[in-house]
Order: structure tokens, then C-alpha cells, then sequence
């Protein structure tokens, strides 16, 4: 198995955005997905709601998959999107954003921040609207 890139997206996000503009990134290579070959697949689910809690079942499910299909968990990235972990259109960074963290690193997977940035928002991050993660 090449790269798996899971992107962990707002719940709450979710239900108005389609998560097409961080996958979009991922197949274009850019932003933070820019260190992956054209081999590596993308994954994306939901934190599962606030708290976050839902997360450790879903990453505790992606374990027991990848065990099954003899795929290595050292294969496995997640990515926190930037919804999740950035102050951005949507609304400020996540509040158990810490907790997210602490739950992906207890499920064994090491953890990247961020994922798509518009150029709008990467506007306001220069000129000091939103603030940078």
C-alpha cells in the first residue's frame, strides 16, 4: 500500500461543505499534500461531532481494516483539515482542537495541520484578520 492520507473534516462543516477544495489540494499536489507521491490515496471522514470523541472509534475501525488487508499502519498520515485546526471562512479553529490531536496520536498515526488554504484566506492571514496555525 503507497501513502494513505486520511483528512479529518468538521462535522459540523460537513454539512454545508463538500470537502471537494482539500481533496482537490490532495490530487493537486499542493499545500501540505505537496510531500506525497501519485501513489498515496486519500481518505476523508468527520471528526464525528464535538467533542471529537467519535474520532477514536473511526481511526480504531481504520486499524482493524488495515490489519485485516495486511496494510501497514506506518502507511497511515492524518491530516487535521484546515476547518478543523485553522481560523478560516467557516469560523475560528476548532476548541478540542488539542484533543483531536491527543486522540489520533493515542491511535498511533502522526498528525499534520492543515490541509486546503484559499488565496482569500491566506489574504487575511497576511494582512492579520484571521490568525496562522
Amino acid at each position: 500500500m503507497g501513502k494513505l492520507v486520511v483528512v479529518v473534516q468538521c462535522h459540523l462543516i460537513m454539512n454545508r461543505c463538500s470537502g471537494y477544495n482539500c481533496m482537490n489540494f490532495f490530487y493537486q499536489k499542493q499545500g501540505p499534500f505537496a510531500v506525497y507521491d501519485e501513489n498515496a490515496r486519500y481518505m476523508p471522514i468527520t471528526c464525528g461531532g464535538c467533542c471529537g470523541a467519535e474520532l477514536a472509534g473511526k481511526l480504531e475501525d481504520l486499524t482493524h481494516h488495515l490489519q485485516r488487508s495486511q496494510d501497514a499502519k506506518e502507511d497511515v498520515v492524518v491530516h487535521l483539515a484546515s476547518c478543523v485546526c485553522s481560523d478560516n471562512y467557516h469560523r475560528p479553529p476548532c476548541p478540542h482542537l488539542e484533543y483531536l490531536k491527543k486522540i489520533v496520536e493515542k491511535k498511533g498515526y502522526p498528525v499534520v495541520l492543515g490541509s486546503y488554504i484559499s488565496k482569500g484566506a491566506t489574504k487575511k492571514r497576511e494582512a492579520g484578520v484571521y490568525e496562522t496555525f
